[in-house]
């Protein structure tokens, strides 16, 4: 990948969480949420915070982050081990402990919610779709 396709691809997710992450956390978020969630995260290296915006899919209470072009991403790299988290789904907040599972070329992030979560029951959440 090129340096300037690389900074487009940055800029454009940059602008994206921007935009829908205000979104996601106002009263539409309950709505928009079913499929899009927030997660929050502090990296491992920086101890900075980071907040972006992903598809998901639930199954109980673990939640499945599939990483579209995990090449061209980073973010994911934080939860080779399990790495604490927490996850917006459908205008909730949720607390969790993640971890990469890698399938073939694939990349994707498990989450398991914990039981009290910040801002409900984590037997709550709902489902959505996938790919990140």
């Amino acid at each position: 990948m090129s340096p300037a396709s690389s900074r487009s691809f940055a800029l454009m997710n940059l602008v994206a969480n921007r935009v829908v992450i205000p979104v996601l956390t106002s009263r539409a978020g309950r709505r928009l949420g079913g499929r899009l969630a927030v997660v929050e995260y502090e990296g491992r290296r920086t101890g900075r915070r980071h907040r972006l915006v992903t598809q998901y899919v639930t199954d109980g209470r673990t939640v499945r982050i599939m990483v579209g072009m995990a090449e061209r991403k980073t973010w994911w790299r934080n939860f080779t081990s399990p790495h604490p988290m927490r996850l917006r789904l459908a205008g909730v907040d949720h607390d969790a402990t993640a971890h990469v599972v890698r399938d073939g070329a694939g990349v994707c992030v498990v989450a398991e919610l914990e039981r009290t979560s910040a801002g409900g029951d984590a037997q709550h959440a709902p489902s959505g779709s996938s790919s990140t």
